[in-house]
Parts: C-alpha cells; structure tokens; sequence
C-alpha cells in the first residue's frame, strides 16, 4: 500500500471519527434532556398525587375528587412516558459511545500501520545508506591496498 493512499484511509477514519463523536455529543444532548424532562414529570406527578390527597382530607366532592384522579392519571402516563423517552435516549447513548470506540480503534490501526510503513522506509533507508557506506569504504580499503603495494 502505498503511502498516500494509506494517508487517504487514515484522514476517512479520522473523519468517521469525528463523526462519531459529534454523534455521541448529539446523545449526550438528548440523554441530558430526557433526564431534566423526566424530572419534571415526575415533580409534576408527584404535585397532581399531593392535590388528591390533600383534596381527599379536605372532604372534596367526588366530581373533584375524579377530576384530579384523571390528571393524576395523565401525570402517571406523561411519566411513564418520560420514562420511555429517557431509556431510548440511554440506549441511543450507548450505541454513540460504541461507534465511537470502534472509529477511534479503526483510526488507531490505520496509525500503527502508517507508522509501521513509515520505521520499515527509515530501515530501509539506513540500510541502502549501509551499503553505499560499506561500497565507499572498500573502495578506499581496495585503494590504500594499491597504493602500498606501489610503493613497495
């Protein structure tokens, strides 16, 4: 593989990467939210429970008493409901944070194999440089050789 296509493959995963984590910010977001909703939900239903039972120590009459039952009731589904929202949300944030991790591991490979290519080119390099070296100095050995002989 040659060293630009293996710098394309590792800016794609970077991207995917950054993708993924805009992804698990937008799940953080959405998780965040289902929480303060919930939590307003469940402060309102606990409200509309306290009016019921406060209205039944007061003696209310049972049309009252109905009326609020119903909206205790519509609080308990707008809960439950929350409650949905929120574990959907959990789930979307796990699945973000799972992306996440596998781009970060793809990108990481393409690393160590850019990094690879890049320690055996170096090698290579000292190597061929080895030789010439190793050609240079025997040619001067051959020579020193010939030129003592020559004298003598």
């Amino acid at each position: 593989m040659s060293g630009f296509r293996l710098g394309v493959v590792l800016r794609l995963r970077e991207l995917a990467e950054d993708a993924a984590r805009a992804c698990l910010a937008t799940a953080v977001v959405a998780h965040r939210e289902a929480t303060e909703a919930l939590i307003a939900l469940t402060t309102a239903e606990l409200a509309a429970q306290d009016r019921l039972v406060a209205m039944g120590e007061e003696g209310a009459q049972a049309g009252e008493l109905r009326a609020v039952r119903a909206g205790v009731e519509a609080a308990e589904q707008a809960t439950a409901a929350g409650r949905a929202r929120l574990e959907a949300a959990s789930e979307a944030l796990m699945r973000a944070r799972g992306a996440l991790a596998e781009a970060s591991k793809r990108r990481e490979v393409v690393e160590r194999l850019r990094d690879r290519v890049r320690l055996a080119e170096a090698q290579e390099a000292q190597r061929r440089e080895d030789r010439v070296l190793s050609e240079i100095a025997g040619v001067r050995h051959a020579r020193s050789i010939s030129v003592r002989e020559a004298e003598l």
